[in-house]
């Protein structure tokens, strides 16, 4: 991977175009088009240059390594070796800031990837105790709901809810112990 060239005019302007590659890599709606030629105005390059796809892409692909590990904190600076000690801090604190961000967009994007395999961001479950059916007064079973809120591969939220006997909530607990364990 080569250095990452990233001049401007003033600090506030380097923070500006720093935050823009980022929501460039996030695909930020309804601002895509906004966002790079606002970025290619902060670089004193034209929209469509070759330039500014070299530092888009050179970017991505090294903030992406960053967030998943295969590229440490000093390996990320020594990409960024062009630019001062401070803005190379600065570079680091905003992709740090905005890495569950980033996070998110690489999980949807391996999401897709995989054919759709909704992802579960969080769940609820609820254990009832039924003391009785329309058929028998008598039926006493414990019963557990649970709702997971999942994204599909468009990161659209959804639902999914079901039911479970304790039989099949010992079973779920098992096989999570074995995969945690």
């Amino acid at each position: 991977m080569h250095d990452i060239i990233i001049q401007t005019v003033s600090e506030q302007d380097f923070t500006e175009a720093i935050f823009l590659l980022i929501d460039y890599i996030v695909e930020v709606p309804r601002q895509s088009q906004q966002c790079r030629d606002r970025l290619a105005q902060l670089l004193g390059h034209a929209t469509s240059s070759d330039e500014l796809k070299h530092t888009l892409k050179l970017f991505e692909a090294l903030v992406r390594k960053y967030c998943i590990g295969e590229v440490d904190e000093v390996r990320l600076r020594s990409h960024l070796a062009q630019l001062s000690p401070n803005r190379q801090d600065r570079v680091v604190e905003i992709v740090n800031l905005r890495r569950p961000e980033i996070a998110r967009r690489l999980i949807d994007e391996v999401n897709r990837r995989e054919g759709g395999v909704p992802l579960v961001e969080s769940f609820d479950w609820n254990v009832s105790w039924i003391m009785g059916s329309s058929s028998l007064a008598s039926h006493r079973k414990q019963l557990c709901t649970v709702a997971l809120a999942c994204r599909d591969g468009a990161a659209k939220p959804h639902t999914i809810s079901f039911e479970m006997g304790r039989e099949q909530v010992e079973q779920v607990i098992r096989e999570i112990e074995t995969v945690v364990g």
